[in-house]
């Protein structure tokens, strides 16, 4: 792989990650004070690096709770926060405990108490909490179906809203009358903030039955027990005009919207023509990656100009599914991507250019890798290891495809979450 264009692609990963870190983000909040108790929770990805950094702009007594992905070394300030560290795609023990303990805190709050609710992408997993008569293993069950379904991030937590007795506003129940300031890391496409690990502190829109036609939709197929509660009525999430909202406030601190426009200055600096296809592409990714494939091969069919010595970049952010058909499969929406991007390329002969895919959380998938950066060469990397990439992206083995072309692209956990950053450059 040419090295130039893979450090330009890094690089590129890189600005839009550190476009939503706390460092940049947090500078719009000058300082929170409180005539009563403040009380931190931070739950989901990026919950530990945010948490740190706002808490010098605390000017009250506070308390503090965060519920997080594990990371090896946690910051000194926090060191009177109570931690917990839970399970992630799937719920696990750990957030069952630490659901309870957040639970019981919430309770504690008074009308003049404020709840500072630090809240980012994973939360909907970190925070299990299913409605009295149901256990850990049924909240399981439910995720694996759903997610491995190919429903979109917003009908997973419409479902997941519907199964809990914390999202979907929830919590803002438990917390009233106290006061509610809900600072949003956004992985959602388009930025719903309500959608964020379910919207806990937030209003929601869409009911029970909204949650059986999207059931019905995918075909998934529930125990009774689990669908019967979600059908019903008195399983009604808190809206808008609840007066449990009167009194909230909510900011968007980070989103794909803001972090697009950081990287595409950059890349013009880089000397890349800067095209955004979407910052909020959703669907299976096959698909996806088929319809980007299509729309750079018409585009640069009239935008093409050999004279002209800059390279487009074609740049799109969002959140794609992948409906699961091999259980045993590696691999995660990102790689899924690349791969069906590749084999279209292929076969729409465009035949030089450089691509990523990567979760700016650093994890794609079950796997160690963000994602993977590929090139023209790659599906032959791959053949050349007796592999079928086809067979591959049927299998869901796309993890396996780039370890073996030597594609991979791993970071570690980023300390932040803005769904996934996707960028191709055309080498003609």
């Amino acid at each position: 792989m040419n090295q130039i264009f893979k450090k330009k692609l890094t690089k590129l990963f890189l600005n839009y990650v550190e476009a939503a870190t706390p460092e940049i983000c947090l500078k719009k909040i000058k300082s929170i004070k409180n005539n009563g108790k403040i009380l931190i929770i931070g739950v989901g990805k990026a919950s530990i690096p945010y948490c740190e950094h706002i808490l010098p702009k605390i000017k009250s007594r506070f308390e503090g709770i965060i519920i997080s992905t594990k990371i090896k070394n946690i910051p000194k300030n926090l060191k009177d926060f109570k931690i917990f560290f839970a399970g992630h795609p799937i719920p696990n023990k750990n957030g069952i405990i630490a659901s309870q303990f957040l639970i019981t805190q919430v309770k504690k709050l008074k009308e003049n108490d404020l709840l500072l609710f630090v809240v980012s992408g994973g939360g909907s997993a970190l925070l299990p909490a299913p409605p009295e008569g149901f256990s850990l293993k049924d909240e399981i069950l439910l995720n694996k179906k759903i997610i491995n379904s190919g429903m979109t991030i917003q009908e997973i937590n419409l479902i997941r809203k519907n199964f809990s007795m914390i999202k979907g506003g929830r919590l803002a129940r438990i917390a009233y009358p106290s006061k509610i300031k809900t600072l949003v890391v956004s992985d959602i496409p388009g930025d719903d903030i309500t959608q964020v690990a379910s919207g806990p502190t937030l209003p929601s829109i869409g009911g029970a039955s909204d949650a059986v036609n999207c059931l019905n939709k995918y075909k998934v197929v529930l125990p009774e027990k689990i669908l019967n509660h979600i059908k019903s009525h008195n399983n009604e999430i808190p809206n808008i005009n609840d007066l449990i909202f009167k009194k909230n406030s909510d900011i968007l601190l980070a989103s794909a919207k803001q972090s697009m426009k950081s990287v595409c200055k950059l890349a013009k600096s880089m000397n890349l023509e800067a095209v955004i296809i979407s910052d909020e592409s959703q669907g299976e990714a096959v698909d996806v990656a088929k319809k980007h494939a299509s729309y750079i091969k018409d585009f640069m069919k009239v935008n093409n100009s050999k004279n002209s010595a800059r390279k487009f970049c074609f740049f799109s952010g969002g959140e794609t599914s992948v409906t699961i058909k091999n259980d045993k499969g590696k691999g995660g929406r990102n790689t899924e991507y690349l791969l069906s991007l590749a084999i279209q390329f292929e076969l729409l002969k465009i035949r030089s250019f450089f691509a990523i895919a990567a979760d700016t959380d650093g994890i794609d998938g079950t796997e160690n890798n963000a994602g993977a950066i590929i090139d023209e060469n790659t599906l032959l990397k791959i053949r050349k290891k007796n592999l079928s990439p086809e067979v591959l992206l049927l299998e869901n083995n796309s993890y396996l495809a780039f370890k073996k072309s030597g594609d991979l692209f791993v970071t570690g956990p980023t300390g932040t979450n803005v769904n996934d950053f996707r960028a191709i450059i055309i080498n003609y």
